[in-house]
């Protein structure tokens, strides 16, 4: 994987999407709440902007400390959001997923009753995967109706951030989620996880559950 190339594809994605970028920004090319940013692109559509920073991986992602100060920062300001990129390879199977169906409104709803009531019959581990995977799917369709693009190859974790950094997480659910993400994948490769109970899948639930209603409202209004 060649960084550069990598950085120039991700320019490409946003300056299709009408942004004018500045890849490796400094202080001058920033804006004042974020001149001290080490960020790997900005860009400017009107009167929104972005900051993106890149990661090559999970690890460089976790050592960099500032990820979440930045993030909560730029949340702070109007028409500002923070993104970032892992650029980790393509998981195992993810090629299978190339024209798979999206939920409907109605198979989202029918997921999230069924980790319901697969936490009634005791079957908490299944029910929290479930639910989980309903959450994707409401992201995806909360950014689409956003005018974002989110399909097969969106990564949950860039899909959280972009969330949170647009206000439509507050900080308190995008850390729970972050916590749940952790938790879906432990259970999902086969390790063990901490404990964790009914009000979990709960909480996955209800907060998917008002993606999908501001996703309705949002296409009523369009």
């Amino acid at each position: 994987m060649h960084f550069q190339q990598e950085l120039d594809r991700i320019a490409a994605h946003y300056t299709g999407q009408g942004y004018q970028v500045v890849l490796d920004p400094n202080a001058v090319n920033l804006p004042p709440f974020a001149h001290d940013f080490k960020v790997e692109l900005v860009g400017r559509r009107a009167a929104e902007g972005v900051l993106v920073a890149v990661k090559k991986n999970r690890e460089e992602l976790a050592a960099d400390t500032n990820i979440s100060r930045y993030a909560e920062i730029t949340s702070k300001q109007p028409h500002w959001r923070f993104d970032f990129v892992i650029l980790e390879a393509e998981e195992s199977g993810s090629r299978e997923l190339r024209g798979a169906q999206e939920f409907s409104d109605e198979d989202l709803t029918k997921v999230l009753a069924e980790a319901e009531e697969m936490v009634r019959a005791g079957f908490i581990r299944p029910a929290l995967i479930t639910a989980w995977a309903g959450f994707e799917a409401a992201m995806r369709m909360r950014l689409r109706a956003a005018g974002e693009t989110a399909g097969w190859g969106t990564e949950p974790r860039g899909m959280l951030n972009e969330l949170y950094s647009s206000g439509v997480l507050d900080t308190d659910e995008f850390h729970q989620m972050e916590a749940m993400f952790r938790l879906r994948n432990q259970i999902a490769h086969g390790f063990s996880s901490p404990s964790f109970d009914a009000t979990d899948v709960q909480f996955l639930n209800d907060v998917a559950r008002q993606l999908l209603e501001d996703s309705q409202s949002a296409k009523q209004h369009a």
